[in-house]
């Protein structure tokens, strides 16, 4: 499943709250975003947000919380 196609998933939900998985693919350089490889995509997803007690990792599997057009990173699974 390509980017676009979660996006029109996501869409056709009628702004309904879906959760995701993904990996972090790249960190700002200022530590506020991460980047993101959701499960399925070839293409990351920039400027994801993520909860303040998260330290994100490159690498990490993270638990995505997607609220219309809101993606945020909750933590990594263990």
């Amino acid at each position: 499943m390509e980017f676009a196609d979660i996006i029109k998933s996501i869409a056709n939900q009628n702004n309904r709250i879906a959760i995701h998985y993904g990996s972090v693919t790249a960190r700002t350089s200022g530590n506020t975003r991460i980047s993101v490889l959701v499960s399925g995509s070839t293409t990351a997803i920039t400027s994801v947000r993520y909860l303040s007690s998260y330290t994100p990792t490159v690498a990490d599997v993270v638990v995505l919380l997607v609220n219309k057009g809101d993606i945020i990173a909750l933590g990594k699974l263990a």
